[in-house]
């Protein structure tokens, strides 16, 4: 292209676009395998201009906004302080890139390239500041039949699998070599997806060949407007509106009733639940239909006695009593007998200031999504429902299912069914919570477990452990769906060993950025 301008204007932008795409919930998936050949032609035609490495960034704060603008629904100041942060952290495997190609050959600049990512990504899974929503194997939740091998790999596999396609094809083109040479890159696209045949067919003899026992399961989306239903007075009426909408559709063969986050709003004491309206209520619902174990999303609280060792979440009263604040599930049955899970995987801002000593100056920034303000306690484990002679039920609070090895951590405990209990509507009729049901389909897979969602505004489904989704409810439709789950207990190769993907190319990304270390530091000393 004669206009020097004009090209490196499409490289920047082509990216973002293709991703955009590619992503759920469009069906272009295999866009994903040319996506970064843009970015890495832009990095050949700038590496010598001042301003070449401002124009990536630009490129990946683009597909930061192609794929999360919604965020802005829930609150536009933090949205664009997170597209602008994560934007920076995804540079940095191109920094690492355009270092390693000044230190080490072509084809190890790549491998710094690829480690570096899904050291990235690997990174988000880890820390405070979580934002796994951009892993790159999160492309195929949609068209998953493609990644039936995620019940082996997880979704970094994915990752892994677009990085090395994205590399070879550019590598390819950038050569000008022989057709012949097409070949690789096109087995690398092909393969997978061939490999994937004997892992679907096989896990469809498995779950669904032979007969297991089902499981009625009544799952409710009373679609409460998220910014409203936590008005002061309108508590325990959300929920007798829900248990209105439940009780027509209870039958003698239900077995679960599960509400989705937050549905109860009432603020309960944890050490004292029965003074709460809402407990008596929910209760008497379980007293009348002794057959169910009933599971809902619920606000509390619990003191911590005098001496006990605080959190850094911990919270003071104006008489001087500690306490923390959480964002729970709560299982009940007839005997009275609750159990209560908080969410341990905190959305950054809006539920948890990460790492607080650092990052305190930052509550500027912090989302406002109603309800308990303030950063959130959490559970350090896993909590799996133990709901006696019926399966053993995971409940994933929201954010909490975009994380494939915390997920994996309820199977390890014995988890039979996934719950995710979530409230979807912050971010209105947009891409944002169709991407969050989409990504459940990839814990189906990796953890061969079915999925049931209950959203309070959003998409509530079952998903079976194929990855395919079954029974839905629509956008904004209040419902009860009622849905027969099959119980599966055998563990995955994944859900044994988690990321250890993302654990391997952690290392070797160190490995290589120290190595390129000592050899500047060599150059430097002969010099």
């Amino acid at each position: 292209m004669k206009n020097k301008k004009l090209q490196l204007a499409l490289l920047t932008v082509l990216p973002a676009l293709l991703f955009w795409l590619a992503w759920p919930p469009r069906d272009l998936f295999f866009l994903s395998f040319v996506a970064f050949v843009p970015l890495f032609m832009l990095e050949e035609e700038t590496k010598d201009i001042k301003y070449g490495a401002w124009l990536i960034y630009l490129s990946l704060l683009m597909w930061n906004a192609a794929i999360s603008w919604w965020v802005w629904n829930a609150e536009a100041r933090s949205s664009i302080f997170m597209m602008l942060a994560n934007a920076g952290l995804m540079y940095l495997p191109w920094l690492g890139y355009r270092k390693a190609k000044k230190t080490f050959s072509q084809s190890r600049a790549y491998l710094v390239f690829i480690s570096l990512w899904l050291g990235y990504e690997y990174l988000h899974l880890s820390w405070q500041i979580t934002w796994p929503w951009f892993t790159l194997g999160n492309i195929f939740a949609k068209h998953n039949e493609v990644v039936q091998w995620y019940e082996m790999t997880g979704t970094l596999g994915g990752s892994l699998w677009v990085l090395v396609t994205n590399t070879l094809i550019f590598s390819t083109i950038y050569k000008i070599q022989k057709w012949t040479k097409w070949i690789k890159p096109a087995l690398v696209v092909i393969v997978p997806m061939l490999i994937s045949l004997p892992f679907y067919f096989s896990a469809f003899e498995r779950f669904f060949i032979y007969e297991s026992e089902e499981h009625e399961t009544l799952l409710v989306q009373p679609n409460i407007d998220p910014y409203h239903k936590f008005q002061q007075g309108q508590e325990v009426n959300n929920l007798l509106q829900m248990l209105k909408m439940v009780e027509p559709k209870v039958t003698p063969l239900t077995k679960y009733v599960v509400m989705p986050e937050t549905a109860v709003v009432e603020f309960v004491d944890e050490d004292h639940p029965e003074r709460f309206a809402s407990i008596r209520v929910l209760q008497d619902f379980c007293k009348r239909h002794p057959q169910i174990h009933l599971i809902t999303g619920i606000s509390t609280y619990n003191f911590y006695d005098q001496g006990e060792t605080m959190s850094e979440t911990a919270r003071e009263t104006e008489s001087g009593l500690f306490y923390e604040s959480y964002n729970t599930a709560l299982e009940m049955d007839s005997s009275g007998t609750m159990t209560f899970y908080h969410k341990g995987k905190l959305v950054p801002g809006a539920e948890r200031m990460p790492y607080p000593q650092l990052f305190g100056f930052l509550e500027y920034f912090a989302l406002d999504l109603g309800g308990i303000t303030g950063s959130l306690g959490s559970d350090p484990y896993p909590t799996v429902f133990d709901a006696g002679t019926k399966p053993d039920l995971a409940p994933l609070i929201c954010y909490e299912s975009v994380f494939p090895g915390h997920v994996a951590q309820f199977t390890r405990k014995g988890a039979n069914i996934l719950l995710v209990i979530t409230n979807d509507g912050w971010w209105r009729d947009t891409d944002g919570y169709k991407q969050h049901m989409y990504y459940a389909c990839l814990r189906a897979i990796e953890n061969r477990r079915e999925v049931l969602r209950s959203a309070n505004t959003g998409i509530t489904c079952r998903i079976d452990a194929l990855g395919q989704i079954q029974e839905r409810t629509e956008w904004w439709e209040p419902t009860v769906l009622s849905v027969n789950a099959q119980e599966h207990s055998t563990l995955t190769f994944y859900s044994q060993y988690g990321d250890y993907i993302g654990r391997l190319a952690s290392f070797i990304g160190v490995f290589f950025v120290l190595g390129m270390f000592v050899k500047v530091r060599s150059k430097i000393g002969k010099g």
